[in-house]
C-alpha cells in the first residue's frame, strides 16, 4: 500500500494527508452513482411536477432513464459490497494479525481494536458533541478539537452506509417486481416502494444539503472543497476541522515549534 507523506509544502503552504487514491476512487464513485441515481429516479417519483420531465427526457425518457438507473444502482451496491471488503481486509491485516503478531489475539482484544477504529463513534464524539454545544452557547471561547474522524464526518459516513442496504435490495425487488409479485404480497411491494423512495429522498436531502455544505457551501470552502480530489487538507482547514490531529501530526513529525493556535 503506497505511502502519502503526512505533510506536504506547496508554494510555501502546508498541507496535510487525509484519504488515499483508493480512498478518493471509492468517493467519486459513491457520489456519481448517486447523483445520477437522482436524476434518473426523482422525475419519476415526481413525475406529475413541472421539472420532472425535462430531467427525464436529458437521460432518454422512459426508454433510457430506467435502464440507466437500474445500471448504476447495481454499481452503488457494488461499491458497498467492495468498501465493506475493504474495511474487512485492512481491519485484519491492520489489526488482527499485529495482535497475532504480539501474542494478544484473543476476542476481548479483537473487540477493543475494532471500537478503536477511527470512523467508530467513541467517547470523543460525545464529548466533542457537547464542547461544540458549549461553544456555540458561548459557555466557552475554545471550539471542539477534532481527531482525525469527527462525530460529524463518521454520521456523514454511516448515512449512506446504512442506506443503501435498504436501497438496494428494495430497488432490486422493484426492478424484479413482475417476478416478485407472484411470490410476495401486495402489501409488501408496497413497503418495498416506500423504503426505497424515501431512504433514497432522505439520503438526497442530507446529502446535497448537509453535507455538500459542510465540505463545499461553507463560507470558509465555497466554492468547492478539494480534498476529495488532492487527498490533502489545507493547515488553515486542520485547525479549524481537525485541531487534534493537526497537533498530533506536527509533534510527530518534530515540528512543534510551529504549531499555530486553534481558531476562534
Amino acid at each position: 500500500m503506497k505511502k502519502y507523506p503526512k505533510i506536504v509544502e506547496r508554494n510555501g503552504r502546508r498541507y496535510f494527508f487525509r484519504f488515499s487514491l483508493h480512498q478518493r476512487l471509492q468517493h467519486i464513485v459513491l457520489f456519481s452513482t448517486v447523483i445520477l441515481l437522482s436524476f434518473t429516479g426523482f422525475p419519476l417519483k415526481y413525475h406529475d411536477q413541472p421539472w420532472a420531465e425535462p430531467i427525464y427526457k436529458i437521460f432518454g425518457g422512459i426508454a433510457v432513464a430506467p435502464m440507466i438507473h437500474r445500471i448504476v444502482g447495481s454499481i452503488l451496491l457494488g461499491l458497498f459490497v467492495y468498501h465493506t471488503i475493504y474495511w474487512m481486509y485492512l481491519f485484519y491485516t491492520r489489526r488482527v494479525l499485529r495482535l497475532k503478531k504480539e501474542g494478544r489475539l484473543t476476542l476481548g482484544n479483537i473487540g477493543r481494536e475494532f471500537l478503536a477504529q477511527e470512523m467508530v463513534p467513541n467517547k470523543k464524539d460525545f464529548f466533542d458533541l457537547i464542547d461544540m454545544f458549549k461553544y456555540l452557547l458561548y459557555f466557552t471561547n475554545r471550539p471542539p478539537r477534532y481527531d482525525r474522524m469527527s462525530w460529524k464526518e463518521k454520521f456523514d459516513y454511516y448515512a449512506p452506509y446504512w442506506g443503501i442496504p435498504i436501497l438496494g435490495p428494495a430497488g432490486f425487488i422493484l426492478w424484479w417486481r413482475d417476478e416478485f409479485s407472484h411470490i410476495l404480497p401486495g402489501i409488501a411491494m408496497n413497503a418495498f416502494y416506500i423504503m426505497h423512495t424515501d431512504e433514497a429522498l432522505l439520503a438526497a436531502l442530507f446529502l446535497f444539503f448537509v453535507h455538500w455544505y459542510n465540505v463545499h457551501y461553507s463560507p470558509e470552502k465555497f466554492p468547492l472543497g478539494t480534498v476529495f480530489l488532492t487527498g490533502y487538507l489545507t493547515e488553515d482547514d486542520m485547525i479549524h476541522e481537525h485541531y487534534a490531529e493537526y497537533v498530533r501530526t506536527l509533534t510527530e513529525e518534530g515540528l512543534q515549534e510551529t504549531i499555530k493556535p486553534q481558531h476562534h
